[in-house]
């Protein structure tokens, strides 16, 4: 209940109508499956003409018997109504099996559509707190595949309930619109007392959900082992049990008035009924006293009124009942409508390749984060020489990830340009763009795949087992890679430093034209660390190399270092140049040293004192990392 809410409770502000809804899934359901879509309309004729049969049948019986047919020609008469009606019931009831047995896979054309979509979005689209909203509730919809057998089934239901009341109407009309009239206001008067019913239903929700929210915190307490320690300890047991009663109590109140509101709906529509057919029959008996309607008139249109008022309300009761599926198609509508800033995956700019190794210029870039007041970075002007090895360094929150997320492409800058190889990297086809820049990023992890494809990202017939095998080698992933052989993938298995030379590695595999590092030796230990650097420079001949790290004394290896600070750069030069100026970088590499050199202490004492004392003591001293 509490998913529907706040997924479906804002209806009026969704983009798109009930109706519209309705035609776009017709046409995605001719997409989908043309019988479905035949399905959805062929029913109309039999199930409206069943209907009227079942209602005439009795009034026809009567009126063969007042005319005095022969015994014969009433079985035989009877025998016929009853064989098209049989038929017409059959082909119905066929088309909606069918309906029944393929509807349901209908969610998974939208989720295919949806997925494909995801896929395909610019990356900062994905970060819009919005965007993020419209698709997490477009999943939503898509895994409830309910609302789109519903709307499969009840489609035809409504297009036969409506035109039935039509037909119905009309035949009614032509004895009396005031029974017309009658019908229509009972239907109404039910329809109108059911919303309201609901409304006071949603505006018990938020209650229902604090109420609800402090029951499952507390069940999910009691079986945690944490909190169970607690529990016993301080001998929470009475206090939990309370609290838990008392939310449950608090649920029950809310539902007791939720039923009490449907209670007065039905009693109300018991009321109703009875006041409509007084007079309705009323006056069909007067008709039928004055002589102005037969016998058999007199049970057709007993059953025309009948049918009419169930007809009128099945077509009411399954519109409204079609609006969950109408919320998820708007959300769905609205996901897959979203437009990339940047050319999609079929766009073609006449582009096969882009030279490599790249220069990547930066020019006057600046960038804003949507929301924010200040811009994160600010007049960023930089050029990244073709095979060279650029250091990046900052404090955290300087906007180094930023930064790279811009040279990737991921976001567009709020002012200035990026430039690859002189052109601006829009203008280049956003897939062959993404196929010459490797990512090692920060905050990676491995993908729901082997571990095979999670290095080389193709299938076993595009590998190249020479480049992977160089690729291990180079990252220092190589021995665990060969003592996973034969073993089910299981990304748990890894450490931290062991998943980011695993990272590296398909960094290195893809041979790209620019290759950016966001912390690569964050996981690692010293030794480990030490490896990368030897090897780093073989890794990374032939590329542009970005190169980010808190640990200072691995940019002695790169041609170029470059101080952010506060979305700016502040210093720019070699390490010889920076540390003989006593710039801020000679500051921060001397506060470093200082702690490395505490390090080598530490694991000297740990020999004697243990590694718990070594980090206690660490952690007193509380020294710069």
């Amino acid at each position: 209940m509490i998913e529907f809410s706040q997924v479906y409770g804002n209806r009026k502000r969704r983009k798109y109508g009930l109706f519209s809804n309705l035609m776009y899934n017709i046409r995605a359901v001719w997409q989908f499956d043309r019988k479905l879509f035949w399905c959805q309309f062929l029913p109309i004729v039999p199930t409206v003409l069943a209907a009227y049969l079942g209602t005439l049948l009795p009034a026809e019986v009567v009126r063969v018997l007042q005319e005095g047919w022969s015994a014969e020609r009433i079985i035989g008469y009877i025998c016929l109504l009853t064989a098209v009606l049989l038929v017409c019931n059959m082909i119905s009831k066929g088309m909606n099996g069918y309906t029944g047995t393929v509807s349901h896979r209908l969610s998974l054309f939208y989720a295919d559509k949806c997925f494909r979509k995801v896929m395909d979005l610019d990356y900062d689209l994905l970060e819009q707190p919005k965007k993020q909203d419209v698709i997490g509730n477009a999943w939503k919809g898509v895994r409830d595949s309910y609302n789109f057998d519903l709307a499969c089934m009840a489609f035809p239901i409504c297009l036969s309930s409506g035109v039935s009341v039509v037909f119905y109407g009309i035949l009614i009309g032509r004895k009396s619109i005031l029974l017309v009239a009658l019908m229509i206001l009972s239907v109404a008067l039910s329809m109108y007392l059911l919303n309201f019913a609901r409304k006071k239903h949603r505006e018990c929700y938020d209650r229902l959900s604090r109420y609800s929210k402090e029951a499952a915190y507390i069940s999910s307490q009691a079986i945690d082992g944490s909190a169970g320690k607690d529990i016993r300890i301080y001998k929470l047991l009475d206090l939990f049990l309370k609290k838990y009663d008392e939310a449950l109590e608090h649920m029950g109140k809310v539902f007791a008035g939720i039923h009490n509101w449907y209670f007065l709906k039905h009693v109300s529509d018991a009321v109703l009924g009875f006041v409509i057919d007084f007079f309705a029959w009323g006056y069909l008996i007067y008709l039928l006293v004055q002589g102005r309607l037969t016998a058999a008139e007199f049970v057709l249109y007993l059953g025309l009124m009948n049918g009419f008022a169930a007809y009128f309300e099945t077509f009411i009761r399954f519109v409204l009942q079609m609006g969950p599926m109408s919320v998820s198609i708007s959300y769905i509508r609205e996901l897959l409508e979203m437009e990339n800033r940047w050319g999609s995956s079929d766009k073609t700019q006449g582009i096969a390749e882009i030279a490599s190794p790249i220069t990547i210029e930066l020019r006057d870039v600046s960038y804003t984060y949507p929301g924010n007041d200040a811009p994160t970075l600010s007049h960023i002007s930089l050029t990244i020489r073709a095979g060279e090895k650029l250091a990046l360094l900052g404090l955290n929150g300087a906007g180094k990830t930023t930064l790279v997320k811009l040279i990737c492409g991921f976001y567009q800058p709020t002012e200035g340009s990026i430039l690859a190889n002189g052109r601006p990297i829009t203008d280049y086809n956003r897939e062959v763009y993404y196929k010459v820049v490797s990512v090692l990023f920060q905050d990676s992890g491995l993908l729901p795949v082997g571990m095979d494809e999670n290095l080389t990202c193709v299938g076993a017939e595009e590998r190249d087992g020479k480049k992977l095998n160089w690729a291990l080698s180079m990252s220092g992933f190589e021995e665990k890679y060969r003592s996973l052989q034969g073993i089910t993938f299981d990304s748990t298995a890894f450490s931290g430093g062991e998943l980011q030379k695993c990272l590296f590695a398909r960094a290195l595999y893809k041979e790209s034209g620019l290759l950016i590092l966001d912390e690569p030796t964050a996981a690692l230990d010293p030794i480990a660390e030490n490896e990368l650097y030897q090897h780093f420079s073989e890794a990374a001949a032939g590329r542009t190399t970005i190169y980010i790290s808190h640990r200072l004394s691995s940019t002695r290896f790169c041609d170029r270092i470059v101080l952010l600070e506060h979305g700016t750069i502040v210093e720019e030069g070699n390490h010889e140049s920076l540390m003989r100026e006593k710039t801020r970088y000679a500051e921060l590499f001397e506060i470093q040293s200082r702690y490395y050199k505490m390090q080598e202490e530490n694991m000297r004492r740990s020999a004697l004192m243990g590694d718990a004392y070594v980090e206690n003591e660490a952690e007193q001293e509380g020294v710069f990392a």
